[in-house]
């Protein structure tokens, strides 16, 4: 086991729980942080992340956490889940960053789009 891996920022807790528990039904090992965060009303504490986000804790899991996601954003998964961002967002393959359509690049590890 290494760092923790963000695979997935929630539109809220419940789809984060949704998505920890297909991703557990497949034996990944996963933690949901922020869960438990309420923002301030109007706004966010200067532009930090406040919505819950789904971490893989096995690097291993990774590449299969990631197609899952990717399935889970599409809504081919089982929780049906709805794509977050426009046509064409994908989740970097190296370190499991999201990243808009524009980017061929990840802004976080260099890692090329695929």
């Amino acid at each position: 086991m290494a760092d923790l891996r963000k695979v997935y920022v929630a539109r809220g807790p419940g789809d984060a729980h949704l998505l920890r528990g297909l991703l557990e039904s497949e034996g990944i090992r996963v933690v949901v942080r922020g869960d438990d965060f309420v923002p301030l009303q109007g706004g966010g504490l200067f532009h930090v992340e406040t919505r819950p986000s789904v971490w893989v804790l096995d690097d291993e899991d990774l590449p299969r956490a990631l197609a899952i996601v990717n399935d889970y954003r599409a809504g081919t998964g089982a929780g049906g889940g709805t794509p977050e961002g426009g046509d064409g967002d994908w989740t970097c393959p190296s370190c499991g960053e999201r990243l808009e359509a524009q980017f061929s690049d990840c802004w976080q590890c260099g890692a090329a789009r695929r």
